[in-house]
């Protein structure tokens, strides 16, 4: 074998085997003359689980955090082992090793993982490709980069999964212990990402909540122009004007009155009348995010809905570039792509090819620039030829969004002529904008007058009088903080800094991907729904009193993106070769210790109740799932003790009324050593006993006889 390509998905490695030349199929790989293409499915390892490191870990104690391991090893997947096997076989037999992970950190790290947890010693290369189509396949083919290039990003991604498992782990267990202990009862889930984001959508609700409508007034004049008929002018009030508050609004009633009285049958007198000539250009190509905001916009479609049509599109039909990026610029060498692109378009949506005609692949807008493309670029058309039938009504109108934009590329400047008109009356300023349409450019594919916000104005002459026909006091109302939609939740996670005070998290967010990444952030919004903490109340996402209640007992430095700022600092390092993991452990190290001083301050004292039915086990307090009240089990059930009794004001009851569904010592595991725990079958409704390891891969079970294992029933 010559070279062995890893691919992240199978999609991709069709398609690169495909453009490679398939000489034959094979169970989980593709023949192409001497080469060889494979792929992983996801992540084939993760990281060990607390339990793993320490089995006294499965029970969640806050005397025993905070978890800090000083190894980190990858376990495989049970479900992967198989893929792993096969994937080990044929790099034995590579002479090179192409990796065809996502081009992003985190595809760097996943094929990574896969040639050292297989100890491969021979060269790597590394494929950059952010589409699938034959034309980047070809380019990408062309450019192999040695993969140690890329060890900045795999480090980075290393470390960052380093860290968010610390924070969350001891967190999450932290602060549910912190909750437990002041009889709340619930999990608290503590995260470096999710809540910020929560709580940026609870201070939201806060704001809108306790938002309180201020009443103020808009002066206006309509004027009879001989031409045009009426034209409307607003009051420009001076600064030292009376009645005004601090944002320069008109609160007073009696002021707005007075005017009002001085200005009806008075003249007024041009001032100044300006006209400008403006060009403006197209949007900039799409983002991961500002596609979700224009998809949830026109088709209410959620976060993850749009990621998940956007990865069909690039991975499936081939049609779209990478989506998972947060950049929305293009790299200016692609521009040569155009022609070639354009006329892939033509065949794949004949109905528009007018437009597609109009298009003129020669003009460059701002969007191709070099120096503002990050490791992807933003999201556009292939030149891929497809039957368009084969999509879905979702996939193929977001499929749309992408040529809309795209085309608008390649249309002139939207050119009008901004119009000012200045009016003197009674010694007060009067202003009216209008707009005048030169040429269409490239709104003329978002409809006509689409995006308009000025209507036409005359002609006016400076000096000239007009007598005032009428004046008016239009009453208004502040309005409160819109609260957060499907669409616009992403863009503020990845325009964050904007809601930072501090000026180097500001700088630092800015200059980085705000928090989450394109493809996390529409799962983390999915999970917060799923936890209950985040719900849909019409178009928009609002908090719930759970949430609200969590996010009470946490302190600042979780909440806010200032930690994310913080890792981002140091995580840029690493890709740059500038930092090391280590480096960004003692970062990591340090948060954990403010978290660990947080909530130990915060913990109540508290009497320890050992459980009655088993050796060295406690009793927690826990909050019924039917909110009927409060019950205490054994925190040893993960090792087979299920003991629970009654709560009677705040303690566990008395052992003459407990309640224990399975007194008796922890029973260990034959096979495993772990505990056995008693179980009912979904089938039958019979009890039988099983390993609590299964997770692990212990398959032991038993039968049950009069409340204890037989172990003459045993299978493993």
């Amino acid at each position: 074998m010559r070279n062995l390509f890893i691919a992240e998905k199978p999609s991709v490695a069709q398609a690169l085997a495909e453009h490679l030349g398939v000489t034959q199929r094979a169970q989980g790989y593709y023949l192409c003359g001497n080469d060889v293409v494979t792929n992983c499915v996801g992540h084939l390892f993760e990281m060990a689980m607390p339990e793993d490191y320490d089995e006294r870990f499965a029970t969640w104690n806050f005397e025993d955090l905070p978890i800090a391991p000083t190894h980190w090893p990858w376990l495989p997947k049970k479900q992967h082992i198989a893929r792993i096997r096969q994937i080990g076989e044929l790099l034995r037999h590579a002479e090179c090793v192409v990796h065809v992970g996502d081009p992003d950190n985190e595809g760097q790290l996943l094929v990574d993982n896969v040639i050292l947890e297989n100890r491969y010693r021979g060269p790597v290369m590394r494929l950059w490709a952010q589409a699938c189509d034959p034309v980047t396949l070809s380019n990408a083919l062309a450019n192999l980069t040695p993969n140690d290039r890329f060890r900045g990003m795999r480090d980075s991604a290393l470390a960052r999964g380093r860290g968010d498992w610390r924070i969350g782990f001891n967190g999450t267990r932290a602060f549910t212990a912190l909750s437990r202990a002041l009889g709340r009862g619930a999990v608290v889930h503590v995260g470096r990402v999710s809540t910020p984001t929560l709580a940026l959508v609870a201070e939201r609700d806060r704001q809108f909540a306790n938002f309180k409508p201020i009443p103020y007034f808009v002066i206006a004049i309509d004027v009879a122009h001989p031409v045009s008929g009426t034209v409307r002018l607003k009051w420009q009030p001076r600064d030292d004007q009376a009645g005004l508050d601090e944002k320069g609004r008109l609160t007073s009633s009696s002021v707005a009155d007075e005017l009002l009285g001085r200005l009806r049958g008075r003249v007024a007198t041009v001032s100044a009348f300006e006209t400008e000539t403006k060009f403006e250009g197209p949007p900039r190509a799409f983002s991961l995010a500002t596609i979700g905001l224009a998809a949830s916009h026109k088709f209410g479609m959620t976060a993850a809905d749009t990621l998940k049509i956007c990865q069909s599109l690039y991975e499936t039909h081939k049609l779209t570039t990478y989506p998972r990026t947060d950049c929305d610029y293009l790299p200016e060498a692609q521009h040569a792509s155009a022609p070639e692109i354009l006329a892939a378009l033509r065949a794949n949506l004949p109905d528009i090819a007018s437009f597609i005609d109009a298009a003129d692949p020669s003009l460059k807008s701002k969007t191709w620039d070099d120096t503002k493309v990050t490791a992807h670029y933003g999201i556009i058309p292939t030149a891929m030829r497809a039957d368009l039938r084969a999509l879905s009504p979702a996939e193929l109108a977001v499929y749309q969004l992408v040529v809309q934009a795209y085309l608008a590329q390649f249309y002139p400047p939207h050119r009008f002529d901004a119009i000012t008109v200045r009016v003197s009356a009674v010694d007060e300023a009067f202003a009216a904008k209008g707009k005048h349409v030169l040429e269409a450019g490239w709104r003329q594919l978002y409809g006509a007058g689409e995006g308009e916000e000025a209507p036409d104005l005359p002609t006016f002459a400076v000096g000239e009088q007009f007598q005032i026909q009428d004046a008016h006091r239009l009453e208004k109302r502040t309005t409160p903080p819109e609260r957060f939609t499907e669409g616009t939740l992403p863009v503020a996670m990845e325009n964050i800094y904007r809601y930072m005070e501090d000026d180097a998290d500001r700088a630092s967010l800015k200059d980085g991907d705000g928090i989450g990444t394109p493809a996390t952030r529409g799962p983390i919004i999915e999970e917060l729904k799923r936890r209950g903490y985040l719900v849909s109340s019409g178009k928009f996402l609002v908090s719930t009193p759970a949430a609200q209640t969590m996010l009470e007992l946490l302190p600042p430095v979780v909440k806010s993106a200032s930690l994310t700022a913080a890792f981002s600092r140091v995580l840029r390092g690493i890709e740059q070769g500038v930092n090391t993991i280590e480096d960004f452990q003692r970062t990591t190290d340090n948060v954990v210790d403010e978290l660990m001083a947080f909530a130990r301050a915060a913990m109540p004292e508290l009497t320890r109740h050992l459980c009655p039915a088993c050796d060295g086990g406690q009793l927690q307090r826990h909050a019924r799932r039917d909110g009927t009240g409060h019950f205490w089990g054994c925190n040893r059930y993960k090792l087979g003790c299920s003991y629970s009794t009654n709560d009677v004001n705040g303690a566990p009851a008395a052992p003459a009324t407990e309640q224990a569904s399975e007194p008796g010592p922890a029973i260990p595991c034959p096979t495993c050593g772990r505990g056995l725990q008693r179980k009912q079958r979904r089938t039958d409704g019979h009890y039988f006993w099983g390993c609590t390891g299964y997770r692990d891969g212990c398959r032991f079970t038993a039968d049950d006889r009069d409340g204890a294992p037989a172990f003459e029933s045993a299978r493993a």
